[in-house]
């Protein structure tokens, strides 16, 4: 029975140690797992705290965006109202505008009223009188005439006249029957081919010159170098190169006249032009004055003139005009002895005589 006791004790003493070796394995194991749990949360705390200060700042950032949209809206608002204030302000200055435009748009209206209303009231008249004028006693008291002078007749003519002693005017046409006839003679391009030309002719002094006119021309003023003359002038055609074509049947039958390069067309009137100077048969003191514009008249003492004492070698009447009417020109009474107004050509400047 001793040999079991020992053997139980043996035995119950390996259960102890062995209790005692697992004790102090399970003791190591759990103070690894503590070490773990520590470490783990150590680990928590440490996402914990970043995440809080993730938060802090997501959310101090939250603050600022919100802080700085509401500065942004205060001063959007203060924007608006600055902007409402000043269109406040002009609102009354716009309403005047407006009304001012509206009052002279009225009056224009009301001005185009009255114009109509009196375009009406002509347009009624003119028909009555339309309609008087075409009763035959009407026509027989009132007799209203009015004539267009047509630009050209259609016939060939050239006519002078006598504008000043040392003036002319000229004015020419040619039919268009006479233009087909230089045509048919001398082909389709003869008025491109030619030019136009006045032979003016002294017939007292006896001596010609030519004055070169052109075809968008009717008329011309010449300065002519001698008074108390007659003068005749031709309008003719010169060529400006040899002609390439010519009718000769043609030529004959319409009596056309071929000098050289010159064709002469028509020959004007005879005009005898007056004299440039004045002619005195007897020496007067005084000289008769009229007054144009009062018809009053009086006499104006010229004995003591000095153009009087040169009478002799005066040749220009106006010279004379000059020195009786000096206190007119002075005053402005007579303003342009030459009359400027006829001074210009219809048909172009005076010619330049060679």
């Amino acid at each position: 029975m001793s040999e079991i006791t020992k053997e139980s004790n043996e035995e119950l003493n390996k259960d102890i140690v062995q209790n005692e070796e697992n004790i102090v394995v399970s003791d190591n194991i759990k103070s690894d797992e503590a070490k773990d749990i520590i470490e783990e949360i150590d680990s928590q705390e440490t996402l914990a705290s970043r995440a809080i200060k993730e938060a802090k700042e997501r959310i101090a950032n939250e603050v600022k965006e919100e802080l700085k949209e509401r500065n942004n809206k205060d001063k959007e608002k203060i924007e608006e109202d600055k902007k409402t204030k000043e269109e406040l302000a002009l609102k009354p200055k716009e309403e005047t505008i407006i009304q001012k435009i509206k009052n002279f748009i009225s009056k224009i209206i009301e001005m185009q009223e009255e114009q109509k209303k009196e375009d009406n009231e002509e347009l009624l008249e003119n028909a009555e009188k339309i309609s008087q004028s075409k009763n035959p006693e009407f026509k027989s008291k009132y007799m209203i005439e009015y004539y267009d002078l047509p630009y050209r007749y259609n016939e060939t003519v050239v006519k002078i006249l006598a504008q000043t002693p040392k003036r002319l005017f000229v004015y020419w046409d040619i039919s268009d029957d006479d233009r087909n006839k230089f045509i048919n003679a001398f082909g389709e391009r003869f008025f491109d081919e030619t030019y136009p030309v006045l032979l003016v002719h002294n017939e007292d002094k006896n001596y010609t010159f030519e004055v070169a006119i052109n075809d968008f021309a009717n008329s011309w003023y010449l300065d002519i170098k001698d008074a108390k003359s007659k003068y005749v002038i031709q309008l003719g055609r010169k060529f400006k190169t040899k002609p390439e074509f010519i009718n000769i049947a043609s030529v004959q039958t319409n009596n056309i006249e071929i000098q050289n390069d010159y064709i002469p067309i028509i020959t004007s009137n005879v005009l005898e032009v007056p004299n440039d100077h004045i002619l005195f048969e007897k020496m007067a003191k005084k000289a008769l004055y009229r007054n144009v514009k009062t018809n009053e008249e009086s006499y104006v003492d010229i004995s003591n003139s000095k153009v009087i004492k040169k009478i002799g070698k005066i040749y220009n009447i106006y010279d004379l005009y000059k020195e009786i009417y000096k206190n007119e020109l002075g005053d402005g009474t007579l303003t342009d002895l030459l009359n400027p107004s006829s001074m210009s050509s219809s048909g172009g400047n005076s010619s330049i005589f060679r």
